[in-house]
């Protein structure tokens, strides 16, 4: 084993208190896009005619919610009945041994819950949170994805409002408190799948007060230096060494 993942596993099998920043590349492992899909982008704006953003902002769903489902069908919804990763069922196993305090997450698939875990804080929301602003009845992924044409409350007839929060619109502060002060409070912050300088976790990294944040990535990026240590590689092949305790 590498002697980086050889340290790091000695910390997380050692220790307790532990919050994990879980990013875009865990997600991006499974074959999901996201809601921004950034990695497509240029595809995107060449079949839609407008930006990846554009598209999943608040103003542009109230005004073109024919072109949004068809972007949120298609794209954020680009995989269905996605099993969690090597990633999502360790992390749900740290939980079961008592070692996790919280995940914090800017993803909406839920994988860290079909993995196990309840201890999930999802800054932006959920595909399965999908409401209606008319009688709050709440509708999962699949009835988006199977919808024909907008889909629309099967009691009120209403558009439905989507379960994750639009560019535009401000996130719930009760999670921002929540997650700021799981990480203020952590032991251990191991980030994984994000860079230190990406938007999951510039805001998040600076209440750590501890000496042992972990960074595990794909690749480095600028800023990732801040970290105790750091690997990088496969997530699910580093991941399932480090937890091979």
């Amino acid at each position: 084993m590498n002697q980086n993942l050889e340290t790091i596993k000695n910390i997380i099998s050692g220790g307790g208190n532990i919050v994990v920043l879980s990013g875009a590349e865990v997600m991006r492992e499974t074959g999901l896009n996201g809601v921004h899909a950034e990695h497509i982008a240029y595809e995107i704006e060449q079949e839609y005619g407008y930006s990846n953003d554009e598209i999943v902002s608040s103003l542009f769903y109230s005004r073109r919610a024919d072109l949004f489902y068809k972007y949120y069908k298609d794209i954020i919804l680009n995989k269905e009945d996605v099993e969690p990763s090597p990633v999502h069922k360790g992390i749900a196993r740290l939980q079961r041994c008592g070692k996790l305090d919280a995940v914090i997450t800017r993803m909406v698939y839920c994988l860290h819950q079909k993995a196990g875990c309840d201890k999930v804080i999802e800054l932006h929301g959920s595909v399965e949170g999908n409401r209606c602003p008319s009688c709050g009845k709440i509708f999962d992924s699949k009835y988006i994805k199977h919808s024909v044409g907008i889909p629309k409350c099967d009691v009120c007839d209403v558009v439905l409002r989507p379960g994750f929060s639009l560019m535009g619109e401000m996130i719930d502060n009760g999670k921002i408190s929540q997650a700021s002060s799981a990480v203020e409070h952590a032991r251990i912050l191991l980030i994984i799948g994000a860079a230190i300088n990406s938007s999951l976790c510039r805001y998040m990294v600076k209440y750590y007060q501890g000496d042992k944040m972990i960074l595990l990535n794909t690749k480095e990026t600028p800023g990732d230096e801040i970290a105790n240590y750091r690997a990088y590689g496969n997530l699910s092949e580093m991941f399932s060494q480090i937890m091979s305790f």
